[in-house]
């Protein structure tokens, strides 16, 4: 567990600046730390918030995992890198800088959007221009974006429906061990559970059944009320 703060009613959203920039830090040694353990093959940073997707401890936190194997979603996504014979988050936030439409926030190392095939209405992804496969090759400045554009992200989430806004936060880069060590793209994925302001998005008979993803709103309509969001929350 990665504890944000000793003040219980701030966020990732809300914490100084200079305390977000020392959180992308400790990912980076804790991701190094981990990485270089024999037994571990991938680590996973995330953070869980909000009692819709399970939260009990509602002090600011994250948490890190060490897997002693490679997970589905990052083998998936080397598999993508594979078939494509480029990596596949750089040919995706090509294509989205390319479309335009459905980019929510920009900076020099960065770029947020909303994916074109989003499997939750607002989901974002928030992607390193350049490819970094993981924290370890990012510079103090590219660090310290990555915390300021975390932060816009988490931010426009509130200010969208004016309320704590409920979210999974991934952070994906490459496996620390086993023939794709150095592989993959540093991204971070939010998936945010709500759909209104009141409604949840479930995960029902498609989604869990068929494994395919139902959405009733276009990915460049979420974009678009997130950019006026984003506006209202700076």
């Amino acid at each position: 567990m990665v504890v944000y703060t000793d003040d219980h009613d701030l966020s990732l959203a809300t914490l100084p600046r200079a305390r977000a920039q020392d959180l992308m830090w400790v990912w980076r040694e804790r991701y190094e730390e981990l990485g270089a353990r024999a037994d571990i093959d991938y680590v996973y940073i995330f953070e869980n918030r909000g009692v819709e997707v399970g939260v009990t401890l509602h002090h600011p936190h994250g948490q890190i995992y060490g897997y002693p194997f490679l997970p589905p979603v990052p083998r998936l996504e080397l598999a993508a890198d594979a078939r494509l014979g480029v990596c596949a988050a750089c040919a995706l936030l090509a294509a989205e800088l390319d479309d335009g439409r459905r980019i929510v926030y920009e900076s020099d190392a960065l770029v947020a959007f909303v994916p074109e095939a989003a499997r939750w209405p607002y989901e974002v992804h928030v992607s390193m221009r350049e490819h970094r496969s993981s924290l370890l090759e990012c510079d103090e400045h590219e660090l310290a974006l990555l915390a300021d554009a975390l932060q816009s992200v988490t931010r426009t989430f509130d200010a969208l429906f004016e309320r704590p806004f409920p979210y999974v936060m991934a952070v994906h880069q490459a496996p620390t061990a086993g023939p794709p060590a150095g592989h993959g793209h540093l991204h971070v994925e939010f998936y945010p559970p709500l759909r209104t302001a009141h409604k949840l998005k479930y995960p029902a008979g498609s989604e869990q059944g068929a494994g395919t993803f139902i959405s009733d709103v276009l990915p460049e309509e979420s974009a678009a009320e997130l950019r006026e969001a984003m506006a209202r929350a700076q």
